[in-house]
């Protein structure tokens, strides 16, 4: 695994004394999974959030990052699942935990990850593309990104979340499989 798990604040989302077992001290966004491109990061093209599906952060979600940082985009994934003690759910209880997540929780952690790219690696908004795997894809539209990608869309399980809109402005939709990675970095590479 070429990428590192970093904080997307540096405050812990939990105290540490006896008076803070079990209670939530400080809100703060996901853990991201960040994959830089070769060499010494003068090269960057730009920066694509990836949002993970259901499933979690699995293998799909990470050959997409893989191949994406390979072509000097840096890349970073929000493990949304990081209240619920894993990276992934198998396919028995992944659309139930997708859904259990609040809304407002993914907001916050959709801003982490901006402010993350934005504060620490000195990327502006609009060189940040979203795509987002399966009912995530409607999370990039949340996001308000000028370029977005929905890779096997399906729909949103939260009431209000703004549908993937395929024939807007810089919007790509492509079916899940091997070649998508590729299909997506074509798209970037064309904007």
């Amino acid at each position: 695994m070429g990428g590192i798990i970093e904080a997307a604040e540096a405050h812990h989302h939990h105290g540490h004394g006896p008076a803070n077992r079990r209670r939530r001290v400080v809100r703060t966004s996901a853990p991201l999974l960040v994959r830089h491109p070769p060499g010494d990061g003068s090269r960057v093209r730009g920066a694509v959030l990836v949002l993970h599906g259901a499933a979690g952060l699995d293998e799909p979600v990470e050959n997409c990052c893989r191949t994406l940082a390979s072509c000097g985009y840096l890349t970073v994934a929000p493990l949304f699942y990081y209240e619920t003690g894993g990276p992934t759910f198998g396919p028995d209880k992944a659309g139930e935990a997708f859904a259990a997540l609040e809304l407002s929780d993914l907001e916050a952690d959709l801003a982490g990850a901006f402010d993350y790219l934005s504060t620490r690696l000195g990327l502006p908004r609009h060189r940040v593309a979203v795509a987002g795997f399966g009912s995530a894809a409607h999370l990039a539209e949340l996001a308000a990104a000028h370029l977005a990608a929905a890779i096997g869309p399906e729909p949103p399980p939260w009431p209000g979340t703004p549908g993937f809109d395929p024939h807007a402005p810089d919007r790509l939709v492509l079916p899940a499989g091997p070649s998508a990675a590729d299909d997506l970095v074509r798209f970037l590479d064309a904007a």
